[in-house]
């Protein structure tokens, strides 16, 4: 199969996002798959292109202030390309609803070839800005998401906000782990591990909680 994907930045930027599209293209291109990935670039001031691990990386420059929004530049010769990119693909995957980049992507092809969604969706913003302007973002992902082939969530949670919000039933299959994690010996006992950024949307003050009750539950305090 020829695969795209579109996403607002690429590996070697550090991100779940990223991280998760880096995954899934190798995988796809070691199983012989075709597989090209465009994604946004604030660093640079026209497209270029590389090959990393099999997978072919277009790097299209953004305007990503505060590592938000990823505005694509260049907008017009931005739609060409991805008009004529398109042409001879099987599907286009687009990830991440809170950027502008793959929402002008999806809107590009959407009525071209076969698409699925992963949105991110988190339900708002992570800024009282970006909250306010999701009040509008939000009825135009809406209207682009009614016109995908599949919407694909990470959790059931994800599923429901995209339900609650844009009216559209998602499949839910949730991020998976390295292969080799069956290799790694590890004996948890009494600690509770996270491993990401620490962002207040993501609630990690309620884990914090959590284990205080649970601890005070057992009387491990």
């Amino acid at each position: 199969m020829r695969i795209i994907h579109v996403a607002p930045r690429y590996h070697p930027h550090i991100g779940g996002v990223e991280y998760v599209v880096k995954s899934v293209a190798e995988r796809l291109a070691k199983m012989g798959h075709t597989v090209t990935v465009i994604a946004g670039e604030p660093s640079t001031d026209k497209p270029h292109e590389e090959e990393v691990n099999g997978v072919e990386v277009i790097r299209w420059p953004t305007w990503s202030p505060g590592n938000a929004y990823h505005i694509p530049r260049q907008r017009s010769k931005l739609r060409e390309f991805l008009t004529d990119l398109v042409k001879d693909a099987d599907v286009v995957h687009v990830h991440n609803v809170h950027a502008i980049f793959s929402i002008y992507a999806l809107e590009t092809v959407k009525n071209n070839v076969r698409v699925v969604i992963t949105p991110y969706y988190h339900g708002t913003g992570h800024t009282m800005a970006r909250k306010i302007l999701w009040n509008y973002w939000r009825s135009h992902v809406r209207r682009l998401l009614n016109a995908v082939d599949v919407v694909h969530t990470v959790s059931r949670l994800e599923a429901n906000l995209v339900r609650r919000d844009f009216v559209r039933d998602a499949i839910v299959i949730e991020n998976g782990v390295e292969e080799n994690i069956r290799n790694v010996k590890w004996e948890p006992e009494d600690y509770v591990m996270y491993s990401g950024r620490i962002e207040k949307y993501k609630n990690i003050h309620l884990l914090a909680k959590i284990v205080k009750a649970l601890n005070e539950e057992y009387g491990l305090t």
